[in-house]
């Protein structure tokens, strides 16, 4: 967990924008995020502590489909992709195939439930 750092956001923080590139990964120590597209104001989803989001830093390297921002105070442990990539290249075995799998998965589910 060293590579991770923690941060943490007040009430109404944005953590990221829509079409900021994509480069770090996140998972909710304590608190609440929403998830939303900041062009209609629609809100995608909160994710609350435990969850994580970001998945397209380490899948896609592209840009934020939406925006995130804290709701109340909020405690997140975040990592780059390249971090992660780095932390993972020294696994043995099927850590990493796993973890992109996985990473994928919430990926598409993600992008299901902002067309929804």
């Amino acid at each position: 967990m060293s590579k991770f750092e923690q941060k943490i956001y007040n009430d109404g923080d944005i953590l990221f924008n829509s079409g900021d590139r994509a480069e770090t990964f996140f998972i909710i120590k304590q608190g609440k995020i929403k998830i939303f597209d900041p062009s209609s104001n629609l809100e995608i989803a909160v994710l609350n502590t435990g969850e994580s989001f970001g998945e397209q830093s380490f899948i896609s390297q592209g840009v934020r489909s939406a925006s995130a921002s804290a709701v109340g105070s909020t405690i997140c442990l975040e990592i780059t992709a390249k971090a992660l990539r780095d932390l993972l290249e020294k696994e043995d075995g099927i850590a990493a195939p796993v973890l992109q799998a996985l990473l994928l998965q919430m990926y598409m589910q993600n992008e299901l439930r902002s067309k929804s």
